[in-house]
């Protein structure tokens, strides 16, 4: 069975409700509910696009899919309790695998230093490296 692949808008906040980012990625699904999900699996395995590896779990997420014929946004969040599952939920044998329950304050707080900066020619930009500031010419 063959899915049309829909761009998802992506635009992460802050527990606090402060803006933190945007990132777009593509799922292949037809039916808007599956979207979500994958987008749930990717923060709750920290593999949001966009930021760091292991980072965005504690993130609220908006997704847009606006070129879903039935397009609604959709908010994904960390549970409201105090902990959260990281493993993942399918085994490659078909068989769950054992959910390991992870308090959520151990669970990295997500930054800026956790966004993946995208140059003008697409090169990833490390974050530890500082973005270089262009000095004005001498006007001597």
């Amino acid at each position: 069975m063959t899915f049309k692949a829909f761009k998802v808008i992506l635009t992460y906040f802050r527990p606090t409700g402060k803006y933190l980012a945007n990132a777009e990625t593509v799922i292949a699904h037809d039916a808007l509910v599956t979207i979500w999900e994958e987008v749930h699996e990717m923060r709750r395995l920290g593999r949001l696009p966009g930021l760091r590896p292991n980072a965005g779990r504690d993130l609220f997420v908006l997704v847009d899919v606006p070129d879903h014929p039935q397009c609604t946004p959709h908010l994904v969040m960390p549970p409201f309790f105090d902990e959260d599952d990281i493993t993942p939920p399918r085994a490659p044998t078909g068989e769950m695998a054992p959910l390991v329950r992870v308090p959520l304050e151990e669970l990295a707080r997500t930054t800026t230093r956790d966004i993946v900066k995208i140059s003008a020619d697409d090169e990833v930009t490390p974050v530890d490296a500082p973005v270089p500031v262009p000095t004005p010419p001498d006007e001597t």
